[in-house]
């Protein structure tokens, strides 16, 4: 592993100890620890400020002390963080007034030409903003001591081979989502709140009769998978049927050298604080006997205030990178619901259908048209729950 992402030790920090890095913090905070707790609201910061203010009185001073005070003449506006907008604003150049130019000229008719899309180069990731769940009669995290970990987990990808063309093999390394944890929670738990296609629902032949077309959850069948964090497998043993997948791993890197020796743990039983890892460094979920995931521990801080301190809202996702839905190949408008091989009267090898157009072509008064083996496009179940109907 430190092989093969030996590069991303340029950004990488030392090894880290979650909980011990915070309790050594933790005693530096005790003389202040008042700021973590409070709240900030005018009575507060009086109290701090030691001075008792009337209202118009912590008025005028808000406003004195503003940072707008600080703008000058002729400054620069204000950045806008992009990171938050749906889409990067575009901003036409402005023209200078009162210049002939022939350049100028010719860039009036290049605007003119120029043919604006809908659809940005630079996508952000979206920022999730859910509201405050109330704190009456729920266990909450404790602001201040609690620490929260943030994890970026990335789409499976093709590795690609040293010399190869990218077009011919390879592909990009996506972001799929951040996730907020406790550091008390366990690496069974963030587990559970990484969403994956391979999980989603296990399609079976169903051309002869579409009511067989979903089954189970495929995460509710095949539930082996584990993390690969430094030099240790954390496998998921919550269930007495599940493979050890690291066990061919181990007994294969003790036949090389410079390999290991690996240790296994269980994942259900790993606290997030209890780890001593790298922040910045990739490492390994797998699942679904061949599906992997690069997963990042990013950051990690105490837990304030102006966080969601509900225990149950997490683990929770904070931000998401959109992706691009795979649409229907016959109308190029809806969304994919269904799959076909080897069709007789389709020359692609799958076929990609939307739900109308899949019935409308292959079926006439609910009977089979041609041959061709179809399958529903893996989904959610929980979500499509009584939406696929003949």
């Amino acid at each position: 592993m430190d092989d093969v992402y030996k590069l991303y030790d340029l950004n990488a920090s030392p090894k880290v100890d979650i909980s011990g890095y915070f309790n050594d913090y933790l005693k530096l905070l005790v003389p202040s620890d008042r700021f973590l707790q409070m709240r900030k609201d005018d009575s507060n910061i009086t109290s701090l400020m030691g001075v008792q203010l009337e209202k118009d009185e912590m008025s005028m001073l808000t406003d004195y002390c503003s940072v707008n005070q600080l703008t000058v003449e002729g400054e620069c506006e204000k950045v806008v963080n992009t990171r938050k907008m749906r889409n990067k604003k575009v901003f036409d150049p402005k023209e200078p007034e009162d210049v002939d130019l022939q350049t100028l000229q010719n860039l009036r008719k290049r605007w003119s030409q120029k043919t604006k899309h809908a659809v940005y180069k630079y996508k952000s990731e979206y920022f999730i903003n859910e509201t405050k769940k109330e704190e009456t009669n729920k266990l909450c995290a404790i602001p201040g001591q609690d620490i929260l970990v943030f994890v970026r987990v990335y789409h499976p990808f093709m590795n690609q081979v040293k010399n190869t063309p990218k077009k011919v093999f390879g592909t990009t390394l996506k972001l799929n989502n951040v996730i907020a944890m406790l550091g008390f929670q366990t690496l069974a738990q963030l587990r559970d709140k990484i969403s994956c296609i391979s999980d989603y629902s296990i399609s079976r032949e169903c051309s002869e009769n579409l009511k067989n077309a979903v089954g189970p959850m495929a995460k509710d069948v095949y539930k082996s998978g584990f993390f690969f964090i430094e030099d240790t497998f954390y496998n998921d043993t919550r269930c007495s049927t599940n493979v050890d997948y690291s066990r061919g791993i181990i007994e294969w890197a003790q036949r090389k050298q410079n390999l290991g020796p690996f240790k296994t743990d269980t994942m259900e039983n790993t606290r997030i604080d209890s780890l001593h890892l790298r922040f910045g460094y990739p490492w390994v979920y797998k699942h679904q006997g061949g599906c992997e995931h690069l997963i990042v521990f990013s950051d990690a801080r105490l837990i304030n205030c102006d966080d969601e301190v509900t225990i149950s809202a997490y683990p929770r996702i904070v931000r998401i990178k959109p992706s691009c839905s795979k649409f229907c190949m016959i109308c190029s408008t809806y969304n994919v619901k269904w799959i076909t091989l080897d069709h007789d009267r389709i020359p692609h090898n799958p076929c990609y259908f939307c739900d109308d157009c899949f019935k409308s072509y292959n079926y006439v008064n609910c009977k089979k048209v041609g041959e061709f083996k179809a399958y529903a496009y893996p989904q959610n179940i929980e979500a499509v729950r009584g939406h696929i109907k003949i």
